[in-house]
């Protein structure tokens, strides 16, 4: 863990900033959650069957399966850095 010194009128900016930023994560992170269950349903399989057979070219290369790549690897994204946003601490 790594510690950062600031100025004291400094900590309110940074959590307003923090905050912001978990909103924004949380949003994106919803979205690409249900774009991920919307594909599922669709297409009835769920993401790992999807990314086995996309990554084995049994899918073909259909517009559909790259928005559901981008879909989940966009929630991923958002999850991890949402994550790390929840563990710092201010």
């Amino acid at each position: 863990m790594q510690k950062v010194e600031v100025e004291k009128g400094a900590i309110t900016i940074l959590k307003s900033g923090l905050e912001i930023e978990k909103k924004l994560l949380e949003q994106s992170f919803q979205k690409y959650q249900k774009e991920i269950a919307a594909f599922e349903k669709k297409y009835k399989m769920s993401s790992k069957k999807f990314l086995d057979g996309f990554n084995s070219g049994k899918l073909g290369d259909d517009e559909q399966w790259f928005d559901w790549l981008f879909a989940y690897k966009a929630y991923n994204h958002a999850k991890e850095k949402l994550d790390l946003a929840k563990k710092i601490k201010l």
